[in-house]
């Protein structure tokens, strides 16, 4: 029987037998299994950055397909916050009609004053009486009082918090949560816009208005009988107007509580966050059309 070879030191300790193999080459089990094992940690990691790899090509897909289902919910929810902008854009143009209705009746009183001056001295008369209307004494009284009385009129947006907790919980279950809101209410407020353009045309006097931009000698007596009927006129009520556009704010406060619960509910849970970028550029473009 073959003994293995001891290795001896040069203080003469012997140490422990050193394997060979068959070929007589010395191996280093220790360096060899920890060969073994750098490449295994190797082709583990190699793994996991292929995974890693995949799991966000996925994600990113599933984000593109994500945001491409949510373009048709931009679409609708950008037309519906432009219907609602549009009542906010005819109001903006109110205070302009109201200061020139009230100048043009300063101007009356000051033409009925200066009646007979203006026959006598012609032309000169007529352009003091211009100049008086100007520096009328009731018309900044008069403008400002009417301003103030039609600003109420966007008061429903800061009160909807009222009652919005009944648009949430009030609805038909067969119509849908939100569809049972916004149809009606988009239906209530262009019939209100349709009937009542007469209504907001005859309490402003903008027919009176152009019978006083008219400058043919056909409709100078229509005119002069504008002028004094505005002349005994010291005051300018807008209440009627005031209401008219508070009923107008009211539904669209009321669609936009509607809409903004929607949008919750319509759009992904990644993209919530755009519902107010829709809701900024429907009600500009509204406001502008």
């Amino acid at each position: 029987m073959k003994r293995r070879p001891f290795s001896v030191s040069m203080t003469g300790n012997t140490q422990l037998p050193v394997p060979k193999q068959n070929n007589g080459k010395i191996i280093n089990r220790a360096a060899s299994a920890s060969f073994r094992r750098m490449e295994s940690a190797r082709g583990g990691a190699a793994a996991a950055a292929a995974a890693g790899s995949s799991s966000n090509a996925s994600f990113l897909e599933e984000k593109e397909e994500v945001q491409k289902n949510d373009i048709p919910n931009y679409a609708l929810l950008i037309a519906l916050y432009t219907l609602q902008g549009i009542p906010m854009g005819l109001s903006a143009s109110i205070p302009f009609l109201i200061q020139q209705k009230v100048k043009l009746m300063a101007s009356a009183a000051a033409s009925a004053a200066t009646a007979g001056g203006a026959a006598a001295a012609g032309a000169a008369a007529g352009a003091a009486a211009s100049s008086a209307a100007a520096h009328h004494p009731n018309v900044a009284k008069m403008a400002y009082n009417a301003q103030a009385i039609f600003a109420l009129c966007s008061w429903p947006f800061s009160l909807k918090l009222l009652w919005a907790p009944i648009v949430d919980a009030v609805f038909s279950k067969r119509f849908g949560r939100r569809k049972s809101w916004l149809v009606p209410v988009q239906a209530a407020a262009g019939l209100v816009m349709i009937t009542g353009s007469d209504y907001v045309e005859q309490q402003l006097g903008l027919g009176e208005l152009e019978k006083l931009s008219s400058t043919p000698e056909v409709v100078k007596k229509a005119a002069d009988a504008v002028i004094s009927k505005m002349a005994e006129s010291t005051t300018f009520d807008v209440k009627g107007v005031t209401a008219f556009f508070f009923l107008l704010y009211f539904l669209m406060a009321t669609q936009d509580i509607a809409l903004d619960g929607w949008a919750l509910t319509m759009l992904s849970k990644r993209n919530r966050g755009r519902g107010p970028v829709c809701n900024s550029i429907g009600q500009n473009l509204g406001y502008f059309l």
